[in-house]
């Protein structure tokens, strides 16, 4: 609305021509609806990324690729959850990790997908342009392989999408909890208030 009646504005200063109460509205109405059919999500499935190579299914990255482990851990009857990322070079080397809570967090996927999320952010501040991303939560690793829309995670995998477009090359893997260790502990200690300081 405020749209419309800036261009009617401009038409009367400019071009000396009024524009009447009804066609303000009118235009007004249109640019409203159309701004919120734009919004609405597409229903089918994501067309290919621009600019990034996407493997679905993870073998074929290379192997020198370095990796990040995210874990999360969530407390029920407070609706928080512990988040953590470790980002590792091929040797194994912890180049980077961090951790942090979140309130308001209403299921372990839901904590699980926003630990995902940070760890590719802070792997693009470290300007890596290829990543091995691993989690221990089969459900994420095949809504992001398979592209599988899932309510509960939508909005959390939509941002994750729009992220990937930076990215060389990435992949998307399952990891067993056994092997990611490392990231659960520091999960459930953000969580308990034991802070690990960031490492690099």
């Amino acid at each position: 609305m405020l749209v419309s009646l800036w261009t009617a504005r401009n038409t009367l200063l400019f071009e000396d021509r009024h524009i009447s109460y009804e066609e303000i509205a009118t235009n007004g109405i249109r640019l409203a609806r159309e701004w919120g059919l734009a919004q609405r999500p597409k229903e089918k499935g994501s067309k290919p990324l621009p600019g990034s190579v996407l493997h679905k299914a993870g073998q074929h990255a290379d192997p020198q690729t370095p990796i990040c482990r995210s874990d999360a851990t969530w407390d029920k009857s407070s609706n928080k959850a512990g988040l953590a990322w470790i980002i590792s070079e091929a040797q194994n080397n912890i180049k980077k990790q961090g951790s942090t809570t979140q309130e308001f967090v209403v299921s372990p996927l839901v904590a699980e997908a926003l630990a995902l999320r940070l760890g590719i952010i802070t792997v693009v501040n470290l300007d890596l342009p290829k990543i091995k991303m691993l989690s221990d939560n089969q459900t994420l690793i095949r809504a992001m392989k398979n592209d599988i829309q899932i309510k509960e995670i939508y909005g959390i995998i939509k941002d994750i999408q729009q992220i990937l477009t930076v990215f060389v090359d990435i992949s998307f893997c399952f990891l067993p909890r056994l092997e990611n260790v490392q990231a659960d502990c520091l999960a459930k200690q953000t969580l308990t208030g034991h802070q690990f300081a960031p490492v690099g």
